[in-house]
């Protein structure tokens, strides 16, 4: 029984790379390998980009945190142009040319400079680029999702130094983050809570991390990080993981990133029963959030990206039909003045809770969910 476990869960591997290395394989034909829909979000997702560049401080040498910013330290926070990366990631990942991994390691390089090599006891990455000092606060949901956004760096370009650069991540957090005497990771080095988006980024990125590098310590951080989830980081009453350690509300850029390490762990490890569990957790989920999103871009893109590499690994078509629906509408009614998206994906404006008028992170989000359809096939 165990041997046919092995070897059934060595083919649901083979399969989770055919399909989330999609990119890797459309190299040799170009565009041509993909289908219209993909050449239509692809579409879409480079004309984003290029509208990033409203952003661009030339002065500076990066992006600033919103439209005419005209702050003292005006540069785009590290969780405001994290979807940006995302968008590049997955751009390149789509379609493989040169000009796109270009793209990638340009901008890769500019995020190594969020690198804070003097914070102890170890370096992690500080909000502000170019932060060096000890005491500068850092957030370890922060160091989750850029950790994230250097491994599909890797993905999108092969170069082992993105997956260095997603190391460092994650060993800050689970030097600095995690909580020894009763887990967790806290929020942010002030320790005011545990937060569920910093377990949630944590655990996908020690996953993704063991996916691609096979270390006992990558695997040992998912694990550990997973285990804590499953118990004290879980709300029973609500069916899906806490928002936090003070609030036990569920929020879906913390759910899919969780259940997707969990569907992607248990069979990288043979472990299948977890993905039973994963698939539970994916029904409450679109349950509890939705078909048509109005969070917030920047929480509700994280959301669908992650379902989308779900649906990579089940085949469950409605997770793409939603973020297709919501790409529609985001399109059609999201889009504003130069063909910036600083909208909500119904058209209406945001809440000042989530993000302020002319925000990178706002418009970068929208992006990055075309740039991310345009790396999965829809459904045959």
């Amino acid at each position: 029984m165990r041997l046919l476990c092995v070897i059934l869960a060595a083919a649901m591997l083979q399969l989770t790379f055919a399909t989330t290395s999609a990119g890797a394989q459309q190299s040799a034909s170009g565009m041509g390998a993909l289908s219209a829909a993909q050449q239509h979000y692809l579409r879409l997702a480079k004309a984003g980009v290029a509208r990033a560049s409203l952003w661009r401080d030339r002065r500076r040498g990066w992006y600033d945190d919103r439209l005419g910013d005209h702050e003292r330290y005006p540069l785009a926070r590290l969780w405001d142009i994290v979807p940006l990366f995302e968008a590049l990631d997955a751009i390149a990942i789509a379609e493989p040319s040169p000009a796109n991994r270009r793209a990638v390691t340009q901008f890769a390089r500019g995020a190594e400079r969020y690198l804070n090599r003097g914070l102890r006891p170890l370096s992690g990455y500080s909000p502000y680029p170019g932060d060096r000092t000890a005491g500068t606060q850092t957030w370890f949901d922060d160091n989750g999702w850029w950790g994230t956004a250097f491994v599909n760096a890797y993905r999108a370009t092969g170069s082992r130094r993105w997956l260095a650069d997603a190391q460092r991540a994650l060993d800050y957090i689970a030097t600095v983050g995690w909580d020894p005497r009763e887990g967790g990771i806290w929020w942010n080095t002030s320790h005011p809570y545990k937060a569920g988006e910093a377990l949630a980024a944590g655990t996908l990125l020690a996953t993704l991390l063991y996916q691609a590098t096979r270390s006992a310590f990558d695997l040992a951080q998912a694990q550990r990080f997973l285990a804590w989830a499953n118990s004290s980081g879980f709300s029973p009453a609500a069916g899906l993981y806490a928002g936090s350690s003070n609030s036990s509300t569920p929020i879906n850029y913390v759910e899919a990133p969780l259940l997707y390490a969990q569907a992607l762990l248990c069979r990288l490890t043979a472990n299948t029963a977890e993905c039973g569990r994963a698939e539970q957790l994916k029904s409450a989920a679109l349950n509890r959030f939705g078909y048509l999103l109005d969070f917030s871009p920047q929480y509700d893109a994280i959301y669908l990206q992650w379902l989308l590499a779900l649906y990579a690994l089940d085949g469950d078509g409605t997770i793409y039909a939603m973020a297709a629906d919501n790409a529609r509408d985001a399109a059609a009614r999201a889009i504003g003045a130069q063909g910036t998206y600083l909208r909500s994906w119904n058209g209406g404006q945001l809440s000042a809770l989530y993000a302020l008028p002319g925000m990178l992170r706002t418009h970068a989000a929208t992006t990055s969910l075309f740039a991310w359809l345009a790396v999965y096939a829809p459904p045959a």
